[in-house]
């Protein structure tokens, strides 16, 4: 009697141990589904939009500017929306304070998030979920001045500036915010710009 007590306690045990491990197993991966979709979303909305865009620029001001290595990379971009006109900006910032500061009282100190303004950088709007941690967002941009200068491409080939505009994203951080059931990422992405450059 005692030697199988014994053993149905060991062979509970064993079976409490593995189904906890699978319920955290399923825990991190429903996580990691979430905030990987959160990431989708916002990463296929910032490549939609800088394709049909224009005026690319490195630095997240007015005009165009490239950033291309050795350079170092922009931590904020901006380009003009083709169908408004309208200039959007996307940075990543740190901390739980007040956006733009911050990413806001829903994120943890020393969070990061990316964040996005649809009118030059004056206002933003979180594009991340409190799910995701961003640890780094870089932009290299290359062939940002229109083909030819201030005047269309006349010249075959072209002396000034040939390059399609092209617009490298690259993105580091972790899902399932800062719990230790974080999965680490790294995700580079490459965005042209889809109007020909020489009209």
């Amino acid at each position: 009697m005692t030697v199988s007590i014994g053993l149905f306690i060991i062979i509970m045990f064993i079976a409490t141990s593995a189904f906890l491990t699978i319920v955290n197993s399923d825990r991190k991966a429903r996580s990691v589904r979430i905030a990987s979709d959160n990431l989708n979303i916002a990463l296929e909305d910032m490549q939609r939009r800088i394709k049909t865009g224009s005026t690319y620029n490195c630095g997240g001001t007015a005009g165009v500017a490239d950033c291309m290595p050795p350079t170092l990379p922009g931590t904020v971009f901006s380009f003009t929306d083709d169908n408004t006109a309208t200039r959007y900006t996307y940075k990543q910032v740190i901390g739980n304070t007040a956006v733009p500061g911050g990413c806001g009282p829903e994120f943890v100190a020393g969070q990061g998030c990316i964040l996005r303004s649809s009118d030059g950088g004056v206002t933003f709007m979180l594009a991340t979920s409190p799910e995701i941690d961003i640890k780094k967002l870089n932009f290299y941009v290359l062939g940002s001045s229109p083909c030819g200068g201030t005047t269309p491409c006349t010249v075959s080939p072209p002396t000034l500036d040939a390059k399609q505009p092209v617009v490298v994203i690259l993105i580091k951080g972790t899902v399932g915010g800062t719990s230790p059931l974080a999965t680490s990422f790294n995700i580079q992405t490459t965005v042209t710009q889809r109007a020909y450059d020489n009209q």
